[in-house]
């Protein structure tokens, strides 16, 4: 039995299901992220710039759609282009002597990246958005998270120190979202996994809300440049209602050219800014349902990862969302007024139109009028005219045959008749000129 011929992406949709995003990972492990904000013309210089990675390396780089690996001795690259951005991930195994408690040794303290080629790093296409230092250590037996918390809760500023328990695993995230003297932010997880694939979830769903919420909070910069422009925008869009409603000594046609003015710069302004505030509004709600997805606990006192990020992240979005609800409603309001103004101007065109065809219809009526009586007048001249010389053609006739003329009678019968046939005559002119 032979099945049908195959759609041309069925084997292509049903490996999305198996397509993984994140790296099964064991303790202890180091993964530090760059993300790299980029232009579309740089996208082409990062496969060149991974190629000479991968040719002072000797080992090949595997693609697969906008994720490419590269599989060293020493660490794992993978890097994960995307539209506007490309996340690198340098899984390392760190070294075991640098996993002391702090009063021997900061885990952290190692230079993150000494294996890469020197100056391969700095050369990276686009602008350095992220750097996230990341460290994986099992989870001490018979210790507990407030030990954990008294050994290494100086690696972070206290001020900002935030601690969670993450997963069902129970392990213990601790991070305090500063970056460090080495331009690093810096994470430590304990894991109690009990499968690499679930270390690997963890790491991944970390690594995104440290992404996510710095690629989104790029969004308050237009957002407060926008805050800045709108307020005189909205001042001229009421002087010019206020104009509309009240007479200002502008005819309504100055007045619709004004708001027409304004609508275009408006309408910029949406333009420019709709794609980035629909960015940063789907990045803002995958933070949330990363940080939905860490089944975070407190740990003592400190404030939990989500508490520490909500806070701060709704702020930046509420600020982001009403800029933009506020540019939204002011195009309304300029589209509401220049329909209003628009109509206006159009109910006194008609008026005038109606005006100006009764003024042609007058002229038209007195036109005809006079037609007809120009008529009636041609009608009587032919009549007088032709009666007279009808008249004397009679009178000639009548003298040489010898008759005696009677001209009273003759002009009697003959006026009604060539009147009647004038008339006649001027009728089907008329009807045919209608026709």
């Amino acid at each position: 039995m032979k099945l049908p011929v195959d759609l041309e992406e069925r084997y292509q949709l049903n490996d999305e299901l198996h397509i993984h995003p994140y790296e099964p990972l064991e303790p202890p492990t180091r993964v530090l992220t760059l993300v790299m904000v980029r232009t579309d013309e740089q996208r082409a210089d990062e496969l060149l710039h991974l190629k000479r990675l991968s040719a002072k390396r000797g080992v090949e780089i595997e693609t697969s759609g906008l994720t490419s690996r590269l599989s060293c001795d020493d660490f794992l690259l993978k890097v994960e282009s995307h539209q506007d951005f490309t996340r690198y991930k340098f899984i390392a195994r760190p070294d075991p002597d640098n996993l002391a408690h702090p009063c021997t040794g900061d885990p952290l303290a190692s230079p993150p990246l000494s294996l890469l080629p020197q100056g391969w790093l700095e050369a990276l296409p686009g602008k350095l958005l992220l750097a996230l230092d990341l460290m994986i250590l099992p989870y001490p037996v018979n210790e507990t998270h407030a030990g954990l918390m008294r050994h290494y809760a100086c690696c972070f500023d206290p001020s900002t120190l935030c601690a969670s328990q993450i997963g069902r695993s129970k392990s213990l995230v601790l991070t305090d979202f500063r970056i460090g003297e080495n331009r690093f932010s810096r994470m430590l997880l304990f894991s109690r996994a009990k499968m690499p694939t679930q270390l690997g979830r963890l790491a991944y769903r970390l690594i995104d809300i440290e992404t996510y919420r710095m690629l989104a909070m790029r969004i308050l910069s237009p957002a407060r440049g926008l805050r800045k422009q709108l307020p005189k925008a909205d001042r001229e869009l009421n002087a010019l209602t206020t104009a509309i409603s009240g007479g200002s000594g502008l005819s309504d046609e100055q007045l619709l050219e004004r708001l027409t003015t304004l609508a275009a710069k408006i309408e910029a302004m949406v333009s420019a800014h709709y794609r980035p505030f629909s960015l940063a509004s789907a990045r803002f709600e995958l933070v949330r349902q990363r940080l939905d997805e860490l089944y975070e606990q407190p740990v003592g006192p400190q404030s939990t990862l989500g508490r520490f990020l909500r806070r701060r992240l709704n702020r930046a979005r509420s600020t982001a969302e009403s800029a933009f609800e506020w540019l939204e409603q002011l195009a309304g309001r300029i589209a509401q007024a220049s329909q209003l103004l628009r109509t206006r101007i159009d109910v006194h065109n008609e008026k005038q139109n109606r005006n100006l065809l009764a003024a042609m219809n007058r002229r038209f009526q007195l036109q005809l009028r006079l037609q007809q009586a120009a008529e009636m007048m041609t009608v009587a001249i032919f009549t007088y005219y032709g009666t007279n010389v009808l008249d004397y053609v009679y009178q000639e006739i009548s003298k040489e045959s010898g008759a005696t003329p009677d001209s009273l009678l003759f002009k009697s019968i003959a006026a009604p008749a060539l009147a009647i046939a004038a008339v006649w005559f001027v009728y089907r002119i008329r009807k045919k000129r209608q026709e």
